[in-house]
């Protein structure tokens, strides 16, 4: 295994870091509609407010199908932090739309919003979990390939600032939820 490759795995045991349970005191729940509000003033406030609703209606669209499922991450108060949702492809789930709020950055929260969405696509029997992250946020790419990610193809997306390189990391999973 080339060097640097260790660190997706902990414990001493050869499962990625995105199979295993998020930390106990990150506080995840399914997104509700109410929480729209609160994520656009946390995460995403240079947004639209009818774009974070739109985002969030959907994951409950895709949730209510059993395709897929938003979750939150909250702060010691109960506000949302943190925002990941994860949908059902035929070839396999993808986690999108992955954001923490600056203030809140470098706890834990988005490793745990990924672990949780990774065991909801093991639950929903995706042979893989892909993510994509532009090139130009080194830090989410770091994280992905710590987690196990390996990357996979790259495409051009617009993302809201023009067309930029997105690439797709992805994770072959286990038949089985991890235990």
């Amino acid at each position: 295994m080339p060097a640097g490759q260790l660190s997706c795995y902990s414990r001493g045991t050869m499962t990625p870091l995105a199979l295993q349970s998020p930390a106990p005191s990150i506080i995840i729940r399914p997104v509700r509609l109410t929480d729209s509000e609160p994520l656009h003033a946390a995460c995403w406030p240079s947004r639209p407010f009818a774009a974070v609703y739109n985002l969030v209606s959907r994951s409950l669209r895709n949730a209510a199908d059993g395709r897929g499922l938003g979750v939150v991450a909250l702060d010691e108060t109960g506000a949302p932090q943190g925002y990941g949702q994860v949908a059902l492809w035929p070839s396999c789930a993808e986690i999108s739309d992955l954001m923490v709020a600056e203030a809140a950055r470098g706890q834990g929260l988005g490793t745990a919003i990924i672990q949780h969405l990774v065991r909801e696509a093991v639950r929903m029997h995706a042979p893989a979990v892909e993510i994509g992250v532009a090139l130009a946020n080194p830090r989410a790419l770091a994280l992905y390939r710590r987690l196990g990610f390996v990357d996979s193809h790259t495409v051009m997306l617009n993302l809201g600032l023009g067309k930029e390189p997105v690439l797709f990391l992805r994770l072959d999973l286990p038949r089985h939820p991890p235990t």
